[in-house]
């Protein structure tokens, strides 16, 4: 049986000990709130790391916004990705960049990002983060709609402690590791003149 958004908030509502919801659009008190605390747990444990499923890249477009004033070496300006929670890295390792609102600023042209989007379907969610999901719901859920405290803080620490650690650790397991590249200046302590080598 397919993840829903409504599934998974029963899951939540259940392991807390507040009564399940037909569906997470009804017009009942758990319903409401635990639409409310979903969206906003669900964008920020995308944000946590960078989750292999819900990474993705894009090259930007060059925004038309003209800046009141520049800084030094800031050429291009594009238009951040609407779906874009984190960006972790550019095309470029050598381009200078920082995001300003809307828009990211850079000296580098044709930049592209990669950076996790604001994936919605919990039908294709891992196991291991779906867990850690429930576990920040039920944190949420317990404090809002419980009003209990201490079921919020007990929830909130097996998140923290147990089931995002193990969910991070799985999302890290997966493809070819990725090592850090030395630089020119650390090559030439050990004499090697080909950078690329």
């Amino acid at each position: 049986m397919a993840v829903t958004k409504t599934s998974l908030v029963n899951v939540a509502l259940t392991l807390c000990g507040a009564s399940p919801i037909t569906n997470i659009t009804d017009d009942t008190n758990n319903a409401r709130i635990a639409n409310r605390v979903y969206e906003i747990a669900r964008k920020s444990i995308l944000t946590e790391c960078k989750w292999t499923f819900s990474t993705t890249r894009a090259t930007l477009t060059v925004s038309a916004h003209v800046m009141p004033f520049y800084i030094d070496s800031e050429a291009y300006v594009y238009v951040r990705p609407t779906a874009a929670l984190r960006i972790f890295e550019v095309s470029d390792r050598y381009a200078t960049w920082r995001e300003e609102g809307d828009y990211i600023i850079s000296d580098t042209a044709a930049l592209g990002i990669t950076y996790a989007y604001d994936h919605d379907d919990p039908a294709k969610y891992p196991p291991k983060f779906l867990a850690a999901f429930i576990d920040k719901l039920c944190a949420d859920i317990s404090f809002a709609i419980l009003n209990s405290v201490s079921k919020a803080e007990a929830f909130m620490a097996k998140y923290e402690k147990i089931s995002l650690p193990k969910a991070m650790a799985e999302n890290g397991q997966t493809g070819t590791q990725q090592t850090v590249r030395d630089d020119a200046w650390e090559l030439a302590k050990h004499h090697n003149e080909n950078p690329e080598a």
